[in-house]
């Protein structure tokens, strides 16, 4: 059976197993190049018209537009969403970080092109029309879409897709802040939930990748410019303390007013897109620092060049535009507002300790880094990510020890004290979706079907002759699989059939004539048999267990394909054997 597989077919069952860690890190290059190469395209789509159109050639120059046009260019850019996607279907409008959790966790990682569009275009749109908004948000999701979509067309298991889906993000993370490591870590905690060995090399790969790209077009500078920063003396603890709180408040406001907002938008698409406009036109009116991306404004509070009642305005202002934008349905980020939230707050706290204690406190700047670290780390109860871009983005692992403290206090005050969890998955809770987090479900959703199927098993027809059973029965099978009109339909235990054999009495009341031969009806004589359905072999353990309980079975036929012929069979997985893959398995 193995040598008539034809050589994709092949491919695809090497790579179900654990040994296809080469080609699978081949893969994660290949996805880092086409990730990154999409990242590039949406930031160009982005930078390339304000910076023709904006006075200063700056595209994040909205400070300098007339007043009037700040107030009715985020108008115009919902008006135009409201009819792009008014023309789309619901299922096509759903974009963004939720969205990439939702589709992994129910829809095994399967990316839709059509959202991978719409969230294109409605990110370029959200962009250029100076709505407060980020660029990783949609950056995610066109990763998380690239891999999948990738995975998609070689017909790869299902754990693989889940593989590229998260190779995708990393370098999709690595590409826009040129942090590879800090990629790597939000893949992992943020979309994945777990670590895996198989997993690291093809992700780690993908987010080189996707830096080295970016390096060659943008030149190895990180996203942000930081001065020189470190930790001077112990005496700035009380200042870590309360900034970790600070984050930590400043995120459980953000979380809730997202989920209130989303909570009460209104179901109406042109309301929704009508609402975005005329809130981030009035805003940017009063204060166009809010408008765009706005990593200007947070270089600058990384520089101690705003004032303490500036940092304040402008944090408190972002929080309130971004968390109603992504409430009321935005297809753009947050990952970049809640930087620009951390690095106010951080900032402030600066200029509030050497206000007041300028011996002990260290310069503003300092506590920027700090705070944007924190801000983000907590809205998506994800400490590590937090860290590693913190020392990514300052160069500097002497900012780790004071990192950790702000980073961990700030998701414990989140938490625990305000009892708000993730960002992300409490936004897809509103949409009656858990997120599953159970160890036992991430293991078999890591493991392919040939993981715990049982390959050594011979075809027989339901209607089979004594010799052809007896021809079976010498290669000892574990199963007989039993055919009927090239379907497989039940398997049965090789011993009963033997036991039948040695019985002559009671073979006799079994045989039947069909054809002027003896035969046997393996469906009917007595055994231990079981009824079974076709799986893919690109399927995992879970969705096999799903499959099994819906279907108030034991034993599925594992195929190549989509059909349930004999000559696609690999394989039978029993739930038994899926039982002891996740109890003894190393």
């Amino acid at each position: 059976m193995e040598s008539k597989l034809r050589p994709i077919i092949r491919l695809r069952r090497y790579l179900a197993q654990a040994d296809a860690l080469p080609l699978l890190a081949v893969l994660g290059v290949i996805c880092g190049l086409v990730t990154s190469g999409t990242i590039l395209l949406f930031r160009i789509a982005i930078e390339g018209p304000l910076n023709f159109l904006l006075p200063g050639n700056h595209h994040e120059n909205f400070e300098a537009l007339d007043p009037m046009v700040r107030l009715f260019l985020p108008l115009a850019g919902a008006f135009m969403l409201a009819i792009i996607f008014t023309w789309m279907s619901p299922q096509m409008r759903s974009v963004g970080i939720s969205h990439v959790l939702e589709r992994l966790n129910k829809h095994q990682g399967h990316m839709q092109a059509g959202n991978f569009f719409a969230q294109f275009i409605g990110g370029v749109i959200c962009a250029l029309s100076g709505q407060s908004t980020g660029r990783e948000g949609p950056a995610v999701h066109l990763g998380a879409a690239s891999g999948s979509l990738m995975a998609r067309k070689l017909h790869l298991p299902t754990h693989h897709v889940h593989l590229l889906l998260a190779s995708g993000v990393a370098a999709a993370i690595s590409a826009s802040f040129n942090t590879p490591i800090a990629g790597v870590i939000f893949a992992m905690e943020v979309i994945i939930a777990g670590y895996s060995l198989i997993s690291f090399i093809p992700i780690i790969l993908a987010s080189v990748t996707g830096a080295l790209v970016t390096r060659a077009i943008y030149g190895s500078e990180p996203a942000f410019s930081v001065p020189p920063l470190e930790m001077r003396s112990l005496l700035e603890l009380p200042f870590l303390l309360v900034e970790g709180f600070l984050m930590g408040a400043m995120a459980a406001l953000f979380i809730w007013l997202c989920v209130k907002t989303a909570s009460i938008a209104p179901k109406n698409l042109w309301i929704r897109f009508g609402l975005i406009g005329i809130l981030n036109g009035v805003l940017a009116l009063a204060i166009p620092q809010m408008m765009g991306i706005g990593y200007d404004t947070v270089n600058l509070a990384i520089f101690g060049e705003l004032t303490w009642l500036t940092l304040l305005m402008f944090a408190f202002a972002k929080l309130f535009i971004t968390s109603l934008n992504l409430g009321l349905g935005q297809p753009g980020g947050v990952i970049g507002p809640m930087l620009f939230i951390g690095a106010c707050i951080g900032g402030l706290m600066g200029e509030v300790g050497n206000l007041f204690a300028p011996e002990q406190a260290n310069a503003s700047g300092y506590y920027a880094m700090l705070g944007m670290a924190a801000m983000m780390s907590a809205c998506l109860q994800a400490p590590l990510t937090g860290l590693m871009t913190l020392m990514e983005l300052t160069g500097n692992p002497n900012i780790i020890l004071p990192g950790m403290l702000v980073v961990v206090i700030a998701n414990l005050t989140t938490s625990e004290l305000f009892k708000q969890k993730a960002l992300f998955p409490r936004l897809l809770l509103l949409k009656g979706l858990a997120m599953k987090n159970s160890p036992v479900e991430q293991m078999l959703r890591q493991a392919t079907v040939m993981n715990a199927a049982n390959r050594n098993v011979k075809i027989l027809n339901k209607f089979s002759t004594l010799d052809a059973i007896n021809e079976v029965l010498k290669s000892e099978p574990d199963w007989i699989v039993i055919e009927q009109n090239d379907d497989v339909i039940a398997i049965l235990s090789p011993a009963d059939v033997a036991a039948l054999l040695l019985d002559e009495e009671q073979l006799s009341q079994w045989l039947q004539t069909e054809n002027e031969e003896q035969v046997l009806n393996l469906m009917a004589i007595p055994g231990n048999r079981f009824p079974t359905k076709s799986i893919r072999v690109q399927s995992n353990l879970q969705e096999a267990l799903d499959m099994m309980s819906a279907d108030n079975m034991e034993t599925l036929s594992v195929h190549y394909g989509t059909g349930s012929s004999r000559h696609s069979l690999l394989g039978v997985v029993r739930q038994e054997n899926i039982h002891k893959y996740y109890r003894y398995s190393s």
